[in-house]
């Protein structure tokens, strides 16, 4: 009688390992599912390419009430590769005011993100894993992300609703970030807001419009929209200018800004 009942008990284990096998492999061929299923979906989000142009004014006032104003152009550019480009150009405080351009490419499909500053002679590329571009990448370059509020922060979001900003339908948020007194050795309340509209039109949606933000330490910045050029971009838009030696090395994840030798490199040839 014995060895019957082992051989039953042998052969309720074997049936039982077996289902945990399949049931195993069914719940990988899900998460693989859901995973290509994800991934089709943000290369279809990604593929809706245009050139977008932007005024960007900085408004700071001192203590004894003077105002510094500071405008500077933006360029974002999206292609149907995924590809985006962010372009800011600047006045440079110099004898001859030299305007600068900083440049900040993310290439999804080769998982690489370059910075290189016009005038200059280096382009600086950022090699990623996969797993590390799709980690870390998404917040950086998206134009509809939130602000997020600091471990002693009250953060809060309200709906304004939709308007119509440069002819496009777009939905707007108030973030406002309130820092309590004495949390950072501040004896009153520091309350900064931030006011973000994104396009909601098929095709446009989570273009940004037009932000707002005011910071009591920092000033006011405003970001408008002032020209959008549907369509793909010209290729060149995301490459270094030709004669920029490549510098490449290895990165975590993407950055929200250029490496520390690209900020500091002079730009006079």
């Amino acid at each position: 009688m014995r060895e019957p009942m082992i051989d039953r008990a042998t052969t309720l284990v074997a049936l039982a390992g077996l289902a945990l096998l399949v049931s195993g492999h069914a719940t990988s061929q899900v998460a693989r599912t859901h995973t290509s299923a994800t991934a089709q979906t943000n290369v279809q989000a990604a593929k809706t390419p245009y050139t977008a142009e932007y005024k960007v004014t900085r408004l700071q006032t001192l203590a004894d009430g003077t105002t510094i104003t500071r405008e500077t152009t933006e360029v974002k550019a999206l292609d149907s590769q995924g590809r985006r480009m962010t372009a800011t150009t600047m006045t440079i405080m110099s004898v001859d005011r030299t305007p600068i351009t900083r440049v900040m490419v993310y290439d999804p499909v080769a998982r690489t993100q370059t910075f290189w500053h016009s005038p200059g002679k280096v382009a600086h590329v950022l090699q990623m894993s996969a797993q590390a571009a799709e980690r870390h990448c998404l917040t950086i370059t998206r134009d509809d992300v939130s602000v997020i509020s600091g471990p002693k922060a009250n953060y809060t979001s309200v709906d304004l609703g939709t308007e119509s900003i440069q002819g496009i339908e777009a939905r707007g948020r108030l973030h406002t970030t309130t820092i309590p007194a004495g949390a950072i050795g501040n004896d009153e309340p520091l309350v900064s807001t931030k006011e973000v509209w994104t396009a909601i039109a098929a095709g446009l949606n989570g273009l940004l419009v037009r932000d707002t933000s005011n910071d009591p330490r920092q000033g006011k910045t405003t970001r408008e929209l002032t020209n959008l050029s549907p369509g793909d971009p010209d290729p060149a838009t995301f490459q270094p200018p030709e004669g920029y030696e490549i510098v490449t090395r290895d990165s975590p994840g993407c950055q929200d800004q250029a490496p520390a030798e690209t900020r500091n490199t002079t730009t006079s040839k």
